[in-house]
């Protein structure tokens, strides 16, 4: 017992006191530590952080044909401008808010700029007089059509445009075969819709969404070509055998007719 006792005893004191030197080391470096940011914090509250390091350059990114970086820039302008507090969350949210823009990525450069990163929607049909429909479905806008009158016309209700863009797609198909160009389609309230022709007419289809209608007319566009070479204003699909047919421009004959099966 005493041999044991000497040999415990005989240790090295510094290796005895190492586990209570590094519990002091630890209390000291978090003390020190404590009082770095208690100082550090003292100077931030006396710091205007809006001033200091204030972002002046916006870089934008990807290219978008429709934002610049004067729209950034105003976007921005009722937010503090400092590197550490603007919020770029917030800025990110009220980017996107913007017409020509799907999604936008935000990311500061120390020490005095930001990088934006701009995707621009694709459009794929006009919407009634001021928008837009992008690829995945959605309306867009107010903006200025007249850069896109060569895509289709679309009107309705909001929430319609998927389905009115099939169905554009789909009676375009079927009426080609006879030559005739769609240029949009639209629905009132009450779900009656009518193609409008690239010419100037239209198709009155009714308040169902059947297009097989259509399979009335396309056999007798040769005949209606023969009597009258002139354009259609209107050609009227709501009967429930037959339709009722006017012409553009008056002919030597009655400017209208009705063809019934």
């Amino acid at each position: 017992m005493r041999n044991r006792r000497q040999r415990r005893d005989s240790r090295p004191l510094l290796q005895r006191a190492r586990p209570a030197f590094v519990v002091v080391l630890r209390i000291v470096a978090g003390m020190g530590l404590a009082a770095v940011l208690v100082v550090t914090a003292s100077w931030l509250a006396t710091v205007d952080l809006e001033g200091v390091f204030e972002i002046s350059q916006v870089h934008l990114q990807g290219d978008p044909r429709h934002v610049r970086s004067e729209d950034v820039n105003a976007v921005l302008a009722g937010r503090p401008r400092g590197f550490f507090v603007l919020d770029l969350e917030a800025a990110r949210a009220d980017l996107e808010a913007l017409p020509w823009v799907e999604t936008a990525r935000l990311r500061k450069r120390w020490p005095g700029s930001l990088e934006v990163t701009i995707t621009e929607p694709i459009p794929v049909a006009r919407w009634g007089d001021d928008s837009l429909v992008n690829r995945h479905g959605e309306i867009f806008g107010p903006v200025d059509l007249r850069e896109w009158d060569f895509l289709p016309a679309l009107e309705g209700e909001i929430g319609r445009q998927v389905e009115l863009m099939y169905r554009y797609l789909e009676v375009s198909a079927r009426l080609a075969d006879v030559g005739l160009e769609v240029s949009g389609v639209r629905e009132s309230a009450r779900r009656a819709w009518r193609i409008r022709l690239d010419d100037g007419g239209e198709i009155l289809m009714g308040r169902d969404g059947d297009i097989t209608r259509l399979d009335q007319l396309l056999p007798v566009m040769p005949v209606l070509r023969e009597r009258n070479p002139k354009p259609l204003a209107r050609v009227d699909m709501r009967y429930a055998r037959g339709m009722a047919v006017a012409w553009q421009s008056e002919p030597v004959v009655d400017d209208s007719l009705e063809i019934s099966r």
